[in-house]
């Protein structure tokens, strides 16, 4: 997101965040409905996407999907800082898999293998220094964002905003996510208060979530500043937020990059999670006591980059996973600094993860490779059956595998098309893993590999 604008007001009860934000604003520039129609931006995807899963230790098969779909986004010019936004989103299976259901995989296309759904039609508020949002939108905060791994991206349902408290200025109106990640301000703040989603799976809205069927949603605020000192660039962001009768979360991550030279510069980051019961918390599971700490420290010769990543999360016995995280509203994208595509401290805590990552342009530019080699040793491990609660603490049913060593190469190649056609690009993210244990007198083993092959045309 471009550097936004935003009021917020949070109350832990509920936000009356959109009416307050308008009181608060300065008046924006005033335009003729035509002019605003006249600036109406489209802006779209179409693409066609294979993905392949193989688990041998627990589906003892493959399971596959292909589809085609993308989403077209209508955004308003603004009329007194007002503006309209709708987003339409499509998936379609095109049934190559379907002949065998046991090997058919639904998530890119749902389980009917057709997804159409209005995930974004919103009004939205803005001038120089704010920006307020309400209705059907994405979000992009570290606990809540869309996921982008299939045609139909997770969306939310509610109010948002974020507002420029030192710098930075609002452009033109437009449809991009609601976070802070792009904001070019010095200090900027976020709040949303959200009623409901629609996962990547349906094309409904739903009070529901990976963890409950109904809820009362979230609220979630947070907080960035960034400057230089003495050449320095740092960056500091804080995170809260409520899941309703699940966990109240807080989340902290510091970043610094020091340039040595023209084409080299070192950087590094801290991170910190802590998580505790909401409301009743979900005491079917036990209660919810997580915490994650983590560190990253690398360098960049130009446009390519290696860091060394770490994460460790102690052991909470007699609580949810013993230490994992609930996590309602995103996976494992990268928030914490091992995630990679199928596995993540989050979900396998309590333990430790090491690894080294990077990114390699080359062709001119036009090929980048992010490779990521990750260790996992965790104390109470299931070989990646990661979204199975039916045990006690919410593990999978049977008995954890302790100490449990998990080794995994995720990779990225994107290649740019634009040279065929603007827009044009192609990706390919594979990982493979492996989970293992020897000792205590079990022995476990479990190779996993995902792939997910994308071409995309972007307008």
């Amino acid at each position: 997101m471009t550097s936004k604008t935003i009021s917020v007001r949070l109350a832990m009860g509920g936000i009356s965040l959109l009416a307050a934000a308008v009181m608060l604003a300065a008046p924006a520039r005033a335009q003729s409905l035509q002019d605003a129609l006249r600036q109406t931006t489209f802006t779209g995807e179409l693409g066609l996407t294979n993905f392949t899963y193989a688990n041998a230790g627990h589906s003892g098969n493959m399971t596959n999907g292909f589809g085609v779909g993308g989403h077209l986004i209508v955004h308003t010019g603004a009329l007194d800082g007002f503006s309209v936004g709708l987003g339409g989103y499509t998936g379609q299976s095109l049934g190559l898999y379907s002949h065998n259901p046991a090997h058919d995989d639904t998530e890119l296309t749902g389980r009917t293998h057709s997804l159409q759904s209005v995930r974004e039609a919103y009004l939205q508020f803005e001038n120089p220094w704010l920006e307020v949002r309400g209705g059907r939108q994405m979000l992009n905060t570290p606990y809540a964002n869309q996921d982008l791994y299939t045609f139909s991206p997770r969306a939310f349902m509610g109010f948002s905003g974020v507002a420029n408290i030192i710098g930075g200025s609002n452009g033109e109106a437009d449809a991009a996510p609601m976070g802070l990640k792009t904001s070019t301000a010095t200090l900027s703040v976020f709040g949303a208060r959200i009623f409901g989603y629609n996962s990547r799976y349906s094309s409904d809205f739903t009070t529901g979530n990976r963890y409950l069927s109904k809820s009362n949603g979230f609220i979630a605020a947070g907080a960035r500043y960034q400057n230089t000192f003495a050449g320095t660039n740092v960056s500091l962001q804080g995170w809260y937020y409520d899941f309703y009768g699940l966990g109240q979360l807080v989340y902290g991550q510091a970043d610094f990059a020091t340039p040595l030279s023209a084409n080299e510069t070192v950087f590094g980051a801290a991170q910190m999670l802590a998580e505790g019961n909401s409301g009743n918390g979900i005491s079917r599971y036990g209660s919810v006591d997580a915490h994650i700490y983590g560190g990253k420290l690398g360098m960049s010769f130009g446009a390519d980059d290696v860091a060394m990543i770490g994460d460790y999360s102690p052991i909470a016995y007699n609580s949810f996973r013993h230490g994992g995280v609930i996590h309602p509203y995103n996976d494992n994208s990268g928030t914490t600094f091992t995630d990679t595509m199928q596995t993540g401290i989050p979900d396998f805590g309590p333990g430790y993860a090491i690894g080294i990552t990077g990114d390699v342009v080359a062709l001119d530019g036009k090929l980048k490779i992010s490779p990521t080699y990750v260790e996992y040793k965790v104390d109470y491990g299931f070989g990646g059956n990661v979204y199975n609660f039916s045990g006690p603490y919410a593990f999978p049913t049977g008995t954890p595998v302790h100490d449990q060593a998990i080794h995994v190469i995720d990779s990225n190649f994107n290649y740019n098309l634009s040279s065929v056609l603007p827009g044009l690009s192609a990706d390919w993210d594979a990982d493979a893993a492996f989970a293992e244990n020897g000792n205590q007198g079990q022995h476990f083993n479990n190779p996993y590999f995902s792939s997910r092959i994308y071409l995309k045309y972007d307008f």
